[in-house]
């Protein structure tokens, strides 16, 4: 039977190639077992997760382009008919200079011809501005225009198409920090893919075993946190 000393060139050359590899000298322990299970769950999970999260953020992004693209259309609907409102007011004042004109004057059918051309929202304002009694009460307004219950129909469109617009800008804000939120968890995934893939290359098996605990924080918190983002943002 042949016996090896601790200076037997065979051991001296295992060794050394075990350092070179960062291998434990321990090996198919079953703690080594258990910990490349876990590494390979690990593995698994963060491939899953990364794709999931890449889709997702692909995905929102389209949203929020959509969204704002949307906007866009409704803030020019808002001006375009913020600028027929502003007409409306222009024509209407016209017709209440003929109509205050013609009073000033004596000339009651001129007056009543002006006055029956009255655009629905300037004849509203009309009668309240008569109720105020404007010709002896200094305290009303010039004109029917400076009244509150003078509103055009352009001008209600106008702003509910304008709040509507608002809506989907804020949508589409959210849609791109959600996005942003999806390849912030992918960079954290890829740390904990990082700890996993060095941990191979040390020999002490509880600094390998310290790193992936780390690493699975890492993971598992990603992974919660992508879970509770929003998936579809719309109106």
């Amino acid at each position: 039977m042949s016996t090896t000393g601790p200076d037997d060139p065979q051991d001296q050359e295992r060794e050394r190639d075990e350092e070179a590899t960062g291998e434990e000298q321990v090996a198919n322990s079953p703690r080594e077992r258990v910990l490349e299970l876990v590494i390979t769950v690990l593995l698994s999970l963060s491939a899953l997760l990364s794709a999931w999260c890449a889709y997702q953020s692909t995905q929102l992004s389209g949203d929020q382009s959509r969204l704002d693209t949307r906007s866009s259309v409704l803030q020019l609907q808002a001006f375009r008919a913020e600028q027929r409102s502003t007409q409306q007011s222009q024509a209407d004042l016209g017709a209440f200079d003929r109509w205050l004109e013609a009073t000033a004057d004596g000339a009651t059918t001129r007056a009543t011809f002006a006055e029956q051309r009255f655009s629905p929202a300037l004849d509203t304002a009309f009668r309240a501005w008569l109720a105020l009694d404007p010709l002896n009460n200094p305290d009303a307004p010039g004109s029917p225009l400076e009244l509150d219950a003078y509103v055009t129909p352009d001008e209600t469109e106008s702003a509910r198409l304008e709040a509507e617009a608002q809506n989907y800008e804020q949508a589409a804000e959210l849609a791109d920090g959600a996005a942003g939120d999806y390849v912030l968890a992918v960079l954290l995934i890829a740390a904990g893919l990082f700890l996993l893939g060095i941990q191979s290359r040390i020999g002490v098996f509880e600094l390998r075993a310290g790193m992936v605990v780390v690493a699975t924080v890492i993971v598992v918190g990603a992974a919660v946190w992508a879970l509770r983002l929003p998936t579809e943002v719309g109106l």
